[in-house]
Order: C-alpha cells, then structure tokens, then sequence
C-alpha cells in the first residue's frame, strides 16, 4: 500500500498528465508523418524541455502567491487587465479550436464504429455530434473529476491497445521518410498536445503541505507524457506511415485488426464527449458567471462559433489544433514569462522551490513562441 505522502505525489503526477493528455495525442502520428518521423520527434525533444521550463515556472508563480487562482487571476493579479484580455482571447481561441477538434475527429470515429450497418458522411457524423452534446451541455450536464480521471485512463488504453497490436508491424522505412514542405506542423500540434497549465494549480492543492515536491511532480508528469507520445507516434507511424490518419485508426486497419479498431474508436468517442462537455461546461460559466451573460446566450457564444467554423468548411482536425498551439498556446506562454519575472519580485510568499532560469533563456522562449506565431500565420 503506497503511504499518504506518495500517494499525495502520485495524485498530483497524475492530475498534470491527464490535463496534458487529451484529443491531441491524435494528431501527433498525423503530423509526425507528414514531416517525417525524426523531425517530429526532434520538435517533441524541444516542445518537452520548452513545456517543463514552463510549467516549473507556472509552479514558482503559484507558490509564490498566497491566494489561489488559475491562469486568467494571475494575469490579473501581476500584470493587469490589459493582459488579462490577452490571456482571456488566447484561453477563447484555445476553446473554440479545441471543440472544433472534438467535432471533427467525432466524424471519424463515430464513421469507423457505425458504417458496417448505418451509412452518413462524416460531416453528418460530426454535426450530430455536435448537436448531441451540446444540448447536453445547455441542460447542465457536466463531468465531474473522477469522470475525468477516468477518461484519462481511456486514453492511456487506447495508447496501450494500439502500442501492443501493432508493435511487430513496425516497417522502419516508414521512420525514414521525411517532407520539406511540411516539417513545421508537428511544432503546433505538440504545442497543443503538452498543453496542461490548468494542472499545475490543482497539484499544488493535493501537495497541501507537501508543497517542496510540486517541482519533482512536475517532471516527472511532464517526462512520462513525452515518453508516451514518442511511443505512440513510433508505433503508429512505424506501422502506417504516409497512410497514417489523423484519427489514427483508419490507417491501422488491415494491422491491428478491426476489433481492435472498433474498440479504440469507442474508446476515442467517449473520451472526446467527456472532453467537449467539461471544456463547454466551463467556458459556459467563465460568459455566464464572468461576464452576466444570460445562460441561453452565454451557451450560444460556446457552441455556435465551432459549429459556424465547421460549416464554413474548416474540417481538418491537424490543421486546426497546430493552428492553436501556435498561436493561443504560444500566446500563453508569453505572458506566463512576464508573469514569472514580475512575481519574482511581488510573489507574497516565499516558495518551496525557487528557479535560477538566466534571462537570456526566457528572452529565448519569447523568441520561440513569437517566432513559431509569425510562421503559423505565413505558412
């Protein structure tokens, strides 16, 4: 039996991770593929160092500060509203980005788990999905937290099932593929797919007076959440590879078998309703409670902006979730840096960990995040 005190550790090492690991991990063989594995893999190494330095900088914030808050209360409480504006757009675009994702890999899920007996194009797919939970979400359904931590286990078996199906088909010619013209896109994805800030709060709540290894659970979420993804991407991709899809499944047919298929599908389908309901159910309330918007419009401003967007024809879930890590993501960070340089000096309490991070290395990742902004918006 683990004792309170690693049992306290565990919780907040796996309450990173489940906030990291989300409808992202899907797109990770996509891209992968699509700039060549080694390329993808060498952006995974620097989106990793780049996601821990953030997030062990987020940690420092947040012991430096005696109330509790999320990322939208620390941009207000160091910096102000003007970037607290800042923060609340990029925490928008990340929300509408990431329930258009769900509404077009639930396509192609709900395609691979109903076409054998019920034919529909994956537009319809999709737009019953959408329909579906957001009725439910105007109804107030909402998952709680160990719905949550159960469709995080969902995920991980769905990694599991596809890692152990399909390892003795691994073609390493499929790893040696590289394409110039797409050897960006994985930057983006994997922006998206480490986003996890929403964690670091909440492990510091379960470290309660176990405050001095926030830093150590930090790594070692962040760490195992970058193993998986290079596992998962190495298998599919080792399998697939240009057929790779960006559900994943749908070029792993003839590999791992259909049942196998159909299973990672249910899993995928439920994992991404889960998902949809606790992101819409929280940017419901931020209009409702936030700003006194009415509860019927406040559940139209969540809703109808994702389902506009995919009835414009924005439909392909790789390009929309790369467009977010790189612009909403990268925007975070940003301000995180300035939040960490002013609470350094204003923090109100003295923290149980302190970074010595050179300023040369934070005018380096202001670099990065502006620099990767400016070729999303090009390419």
């Amino acid at each position: 039996m683990l004792g309170i005190r690693n049992r306290k550790f565990l919780y907040a090492t796996s309450a990173l991770m489940s906030t990291m690991v989300g409808v992202g991990i899907f797109g990770l063989p996509f891209a992968f593929s699509k700039s060549g594995f080694f390329v993808g893999l060498g952006f995974l190494v620097l989106i990793t160092l780049i996601t821990l330095l953030i997030d062990w900088m987020y940690g420092e914030i947040v012991l430096r500060t005696e109330a509790k808050h999320q990322l939208v209360g620390y941009t207000r409480l160091y910096l102000g509203p003007t970037f607290q504006k800042l923060i609340f757009f990029a925490a928008v675009f990340t929300g509408y980005s990431a329930l258009l994702a769900y509404t077009i890999i639930a396509g192609d899920f709900l395609n691979t788990i109903f076409s054998s007996f019920f034919y529909a194009s994956l537009q319809t797919y999709s737009l019953l999905f959408l329909s579906i939970v957001s009725l439910l979400v105007l109804r107030g359904l909402k998952t709680v937290s160990w719905i949550d931590f159960f469709v995080a286990i969902l995920l991980f078996i769905v990694v599991i099932l596809v890692i152990l199906s399909g390892i003795t088909d691994i073609q390493p010619s499929n790893l040696t593929e590289w394409n110039y013209e797409f050897w960006f896109l994985p930057y983006g994805v994997l922006l998206f797919a480490f986003s996890g800030l929403l964690g670091v709060p909440i492990q510091r709540e379960i470290l309660q007076g176990q405050e001095h290894r926030l830093k150590k659970s930090i790594f070692w979420a962040v760490l195992l959440v970058a193993i998986l993804y290079a596992l998962f991407s190495f298998i599919v991709v080792g399998i697939s590879g240009d057929t790779t899809t960006p559900d994943v499944v749908g070029g792993l047919y003839e590999y791992i078998g259909s049942n196998i298929v159909f299973l990672v599908s249910i899993f995928g389908i439920l994992a991404i309703s889960t998902c949809f309901l606790m992101l819409a159910s929280g940017m419901l309330e931020i209009f409702n409670f936030d700003f006194d918007i009415p509860r019927v419009k406040a559940w139209a401003l969540v809703v109808f902006p994702p389902a506009f967007l995919y009835l414009a024809g924005i439909r392909t879930f790789v390009n929309v979730i790369s467009l977010a890590g790189a612009v909403a993501i990268a925007l975070e960070g940003i301000i995180l840096v300035f939040i960490y340089a002013k609470a350094k000096h204003k923090g109100q309490r003295v923290p149980e960990y302190s970074l010595h991070i050179p300023k040369w290395i934070l005018y380096a990742l202001i670099f990065v995040f502006i620099a990767g902004m400016a070729y999303a918006f090009i390419s």
